[in-house]
C-alpha cells in the first residue's frame, strides 16, 4: 500500500489562504463595527447640538452702576425640559474680551413654552451706553448669545 501525504508546497498554500481568508474576516467584521459605532456618535452629536438650541434670549438689559445688574429673559423654545440649577452669564466686550461671569441659579425647571427672566450681578462697572456680549449658560449645558447696551 503507497500513501501519499500532502507535499509541503500545497501546506503552506493552504494556511496562507486561511489565514487570509481570516484576515478579510476580521477586516469585515471590525470595519462593520466602526461604521455602526461612528452612525450612532454622529446620532448623539446630531440630537446634543439640537438640545443646544433649547433656549432663546428674549432681552437681555444691562446696568452701569457697580454692583451691575443683568437681566436676562430667556425662552424655552425647545420640546424638553431645561431642568433646575446653576447658571453662568458671561459679559464681554465689543473684542470679545472676557469682562465678568457670575452664575446664578434656575430655581424652577424650564418647560418647552416658559419664560423666566434671571438676574446676575457682576462687581465691574459696565460703561454707559456701550454695548456687549452676553452668554448665558443653563444646567445641562444649553447656550444662547446676545446683546445688552449699559445704563
Amino acid at each position: 500500500m503507497n500513501r501519499k501525504a500532502i507535499t509541503p508546497v500545497i501546506a503552506v498554500v493552504l494556511l496562507l489562504m486561511m489565514t487570509v481568508a481570516a484576515a478579510g474576516a476580521a477586516f469585515f467584521w471590525i470595519t462593520t463595527i466602526q461604521s455602526r459605532i461612528q452612525g450612532q456618535v454622529g446620532t448623539q452629536a446630531a440630537q446634543s447640538a439640537a438640545s443646544s438650541r433649547l433656549v432663546k434670549v428674549i432681552s437681555a438689559e444691562c446696568g452701569s452702576a457697580v454692583p451691575v445688574s443683568v437681566n436676562i429673559t430667556i425662552q424655552n423654545v425647545g420640546e424638553l425640559t431645561v431642568d433646575s440649577g446653576k447658571s453662568a452669564v458671561v459679559i464681554s466686550d465689543a473684542e470679545a474680551r472676557i469682562i465678568a461671569t457670575n452664575t446664578s441659579l434656575l430655581n424652577n425647571n424650564l418647560d418647552a413654552g416658559d419664560l423666566v427672566t434671571m438676574k446676575f450681578f457682576i462687581g465691574t462697572s459696565l460703561n454707559q451706553n456701550k454695548t456687549y456680549g452676553v452668554k448665558v449658560t443653563l444646567p445641562g449645558g444649553s447656550e444662547q448669545t446676545s446683546t445688552c447696551v449699559a445704563k
